[in-house]
């Protein structure tokens, strides 16, 4: 289990409501996913102030399980911090 929190390079999920990223939460603590709620980022913006973090290296199996339960995901993105700044890529799964 890596050090989610102490991440430079890490992927969030943002939603659309508090609503669906409980939804979120609930559908990756009973998938018993790495992740960690966390505020969403100003470098993101997004109608909701929750995001969920994950490892890049986790995110597409993320995105998975957030899909097959029904999750309604705003958008998925990968922040690199570079020391002051933030890189944010926007990212696209089908």
């Amino acid at each position: 289990m890596t050090d989610l929190l102490s991440l430079q390079d890490y992927c969030i999920f943002t939603f659309i409501s508090t609503s669906h990223a409980l939804k979120g939460e609930k559908v990756m603590k009973q998938a018993e996913a790495d992740f960690v709620m966390m505020p969403t980022p100003r470098e993101v913006s997004t109608s909701c102030g929750l995001a969920i973090k994950v490892n890049p290296v986790e995110v597409k199996k993320h995105y998975q399980i957030l899909v097959e339960h029904r999750v309604s995901i705003e958008g998925v993105f990968r922040l690199t911090r570079n020391g002051r700044k933030t890189e944010v890529q926007n990212l696209e799964f089908s």
